[in-house]
C-alpha cells in the first residue's frame, strides 16, 4: 500500500519532507516506546497506526486513520503487559509461558465488552467499538474519534466547578446511558472526569470501558484505579461489584464537580472517614443534593444507593419537607401482604380500637410534658442572672447534631449543626454571652479546604509548611490548638502542611522530549538543571542521561538539583563513498535509540 503522507499525531496531511507537524507539533522522528506498535503500522490492511495516546494494564489506546472512511480512529490493543511484551523489531505480541491461561480467559473478556458496546453503538452518549479484528497475537478493537476535551479539561477552563443548575442540564444523558449499560450487564468501574468527553458538539460521551481486572487491585493485571473516585471494593479482588459500584463513581464526580475538590480516596475513608459533605464547602450546594451524593459514596456498599435508577430519583425527585420518602425510586413496586379473607378487612370508616385510644391519649401527655419543658429550660437559659458553676465541664456535643452554626439568631441552646464538623457550645457570664467552640481534629484534612470553608470562619489560620513523609502534600499534620480543647471566636490557630515527602524518586526520562520530561519534573517538585550533551545515540531535543539515574532518590528539602542531559547530535557529514567498515557501530533506530539484534523468541500463543 502506498505511503500516505500523515502525521502520526494528529492524523492530518502533512508535507512528505516536514519533521514537524505545523498541526499539532508532533516530531516524525520522535521516539516511541518499543513495548507497542511504532507509529506508521498498519494493521488489517486498513488502518494505520499513529502515536500511542494512552495505555493501562489492560491495553494500549493509538490514534489511527482509517483508509477505507478516509478518517481518524482509535485503536485499542488488547495488550496486559504484566502477562506479555513485544516481539523486538516486529508487531507481534509474545505470551509469558506461565501466563497463557489467563492471557487467553482476559483475552475472551476483551472481545466480549467490547462485542457487548459495540451492540450499544446507536446510543448518542457512548463510544462504542464499530470494528473489531485479531492480528499479532492480540485483538484491536476500532472507535471513532471524538474530537473535544475530556470534563476534567472543561472544568479547569470554567473555574474549575459547576453550580447544581449547570450540572442538571448537562448530565441526565450521562445517567440514561450508564443505567442503559447496566442494564446490558456491564460495570465501567472507571468514572472520571478523564472519561467522560464533551464532543466538539457539546454532548458528553462515556468512554474508557475496561475488563473488572483492569479496575480491581490484587489481579494479575497492573490495576488502573482512579483514586477518589474508585469505590472501595475496587481495592480488593475478594470483595462483590455491581452497579453500586459506578454508583460511587458517579457520585464522586458530582462531588468532584460541584465543589472542585476531589474526594478522600475510598481505601483513606474506611479507616478514618471525615469527608466532608459538598454542602459544606460550597453553601449554593442544595442540602438535599449533597445528602443523596454522601449516600451514593457510602463506603459500605450495602448501605450505599444500588442503582443509577435509585440515584437519579432521590437526586431530581426530592420530597417536600415532612413528606414521605421513598426508599429508592417513586415508581418502585411496594409489596402489600395478602389478606386471608374479606373479613379481616378494616372498613373505611370503622372507628379506632380501645387499645388505639389508649396509645393516642398517651401520646398527648407526652407532648404536653416535653413542650412544659422546653419552656422551663428556655426560661431558664434567658435569665441573664445565671451563669456555669465554677469547675463544671462542658457538655459532651455529638457532631452532627441539629443547629446553624455562624448564624447570628443563634439562640444559646443552638450550639452545633449537622453540617459542620466542629462541635460548639455557648457560655454565659454576668454580663455578656460568649461563645466558645471545642477544636475538632484537623489533621489529614486538606488545608486549602478547611481555610476557605465558612465552617471554619471563626478561626484565624496561619500555615507552617513543612516536608512530611507521612502525609501528602497539601495536607494538615499538625494543630495549635488540641482536639477537644475550647477557644473562643476570632482565635489564632497554627497548622502545620505537609509539602510532601523529603525524598523524590527520580522518574524515568528513557524515550521522552526534554519538554516532557520538565514537566513530569515540575508535577514532582524537583529542580532541575538543563545541559546539552553530544551524542549520536538520541535524538536531538531528548533527554539523554541524568546526573541520577531513574529510580534513585533526590532530597527536595535540601534543594537537590538534578542535572539533565538533553541530546545534541553533531552536524551531518557528507556519506562517503568507500564501503562500511563491519567495526562501525550501528547508526541511530528510527525509535532514537541504537538498536541491537533481536532475539529469537518462540511465540507461545496459539
Amino acid at each position: 500500500m502506498e505511503r500516505l503522507n500523515l502525521c502520526y499525531g494528529c492524523m492530518e496531511p502533512i508535507d512528505e519532507n516536514a519533521a514537524v507537524c505545523p498541526e499539532c507539533g508532533y516530531h516524525m522522528n520522535a521516539p516511541h516506546l518499543p513495548s507497542y506498535l511504532a507509529p506508521g503500522t498498519m494493521l488489517n490492511d486498513r488502518y494505520m497506526v499513529g502515536k500511542l495516546l494512552a495505555y493501562n494494564g489492560e491495553s494500549a489506546s493509538y490514534i489511527a486513520f482509517d483508509t477505507i472512511t478516509e478518517s481518524k480512529v482509535v485503536i485499542r490493543e488488547y495488550m496486559p503487559d504484566s502477562l506479555c511484551k513485544r516481539e523486538k523489531g516486529s508487531s507481534a505480541v509474545i505470551v509469558d509461558p506461565d501466563c497463557v491461561a489467563g492471557y487467553k480467559t482476559l483475552l475472551s473478556e476483551f472481545v466480549e465488552l467490547n462485542k457487548v458496546l459495540s451492540k450499544m453503538r446507536t446510543l448518542n452518549h457512548i463510544n462504542a467499538a464499530i470494528d473489531m479484528f485479531g492480528d499479532n497475537n492480540t485483538a484491536y478493537a476500532v472507535f471513532d474519534w471524538v474530537g473535544g476535551e475530556t470534563l476534567g479539561e472543561y472544568l479547569k477552563k470554567h473555574g474549575g466547578k459547576l453550580s447544581w443548575e449547570e450540572v442538571k442540564k448537562l448530565f441526565p444523558p450521562i445517567f440514561t446511558t450508564l443505567s442503559l449499560v447496566h442494564n446490558a450487564g456491564l460495570i465501567h468501574r472507571g468514572i472520571s472526569p478523564e472519561n467522560i468527553i464533551i464532543s466538539d458538539k457539546g454532548e458528553l460521551k462515556i468512554t474508557g470501558f475496561c475488563i473488572a481486572d483492569a479496575r480491581t487491585a490484587n489481579t494479575e493485571l497492573v490495576p488502573e484505579i482512579y483514586n477518589g473516585y474508585a469505590a472501595p471494593e475496587q481495592y480488593g479482588s475478594n470483595n462483590w461489584q455491581g452497579t453500586w459500584t459506578d454508583v460511587y463513581g458517579i457520585s464522586a464526580l458530582l462531588y468532584r464537580i460541584l465543589t472542585g475538590v476531589v474526594p478522600t480516596d475510598a481505601m483513606s475513608r474506611i479507616s478514618n472517614d471525615e469527608l466532608v459533605e459538598p454542602a459544606m464547602i460550597d453553601k449554593n450546594i442544595p442540602g438535599s443534593v449533597s445528602r443523596v451524593i454522601m449516600n451514593g459514596l457510602s463506603v459500605n456498599g450495602e448501605m450505599r444507593i444500588q442503582t443509577i435508577t435509585e440515584l437519579v430519583t432521590e437526586l431530581f425527585e426530592q420530597p417536600e419537607y415532612g413528606s414521605a420518602r421513598l426508599s429508592s425510586s417513586s415508581t418502585q413496586t411496594i409489596t402489600i401482604p395478602r389478606q386471608s379473607g374479606s373479613g379481616n378487612r378494616r372498613k373505611k370508616n370503622s372507628a379506632p380500637s380501645r387499645h388505639g385510644l389508649f396509645i393516642m391519649v398517651i401520646a398527648i401527655i407526652l407532648c404536653i410534658g416535653m413542650f412544659f419543658l422546653v419552656m422551663v429550660l428556655i426560661l431558664s437559659v434567658d435569665d441573664h442572672s445565671g451563669s456555669y458553676m465554677e469547675g463544671s465541664t462542658l457538655p459532651q456535643i455529638t457532631e452532627g447534631s441539629p443547629g446553624s452554626f455562624g448564624s447570628t439568631s443563634m439562640t444559646p441552646l443552638e450550639s452545633v449543626t449537622s453540617e459542620t464538623s466542629i462541635s460548639t457550645v455557648t457560655t454565659m457570664t454576668s454580663q455578656e454571652n460568649a461563645m466558645v467552640y471545642v477544636m475538632n481534629d484537623l489533621t489529614g484534612k486538606i488545608y486549602d479546604v478547611i481555610s476557605k470553608s465558612e465552617n471554619y470562619s471563626n478561626l484565624k489560620f496561619t500555615p507552617e509548611y513543612e516536608y512530611n513523609d507521612m502525609y501528602p502534600k497539601g495536607q494538615i499534620f499538625e494543630q495549635s490548638i488540641p482536639k477537644n480543647d475550647t477557644y473562643e471566636d476570632g482565635a489564632e490557630i497554627t497548622v502545620k502542611v505537609s509539602l510532601g515527602p523529603k525524598y523524590i524518586t527520580v522518574p524515568e526520562y528513557l524515550t521522552l522530549s526534554k519538554k516532557d520530561y520538565f514537566a513530569k519534573l515540575d508535577s514532582l517538585g524537583i529542580k532541575y538543571e538543563e545541559q546539552e550533551e553530544l551524542t549520536e545515540d538520541v535524538l536531538e531535543g531528548y533527554v539523554y542521561r541524568t546526573s541520577k539515574e531513574a529510580g534513585e532518590q533526590i532530597d527536595v528539602e535540601k534543594g537537590e538539583t538534578l542535572i539533565v542531559y538533553v541530546a545534541k547530535n553533531p552536524p551531518k557529514t557528507e556519506p562517503s563513498d568507500e564501503p562500511r567498515s563491519p567495526d562501525e557501530p550501528d547508526v541511530p533506530s528510527e525509535t532514537g535509540y541504537v538498536t541491537e539484534e533481536p532475539d529469537v523468541i518462540i511465540t507461545i500463543f496459539d
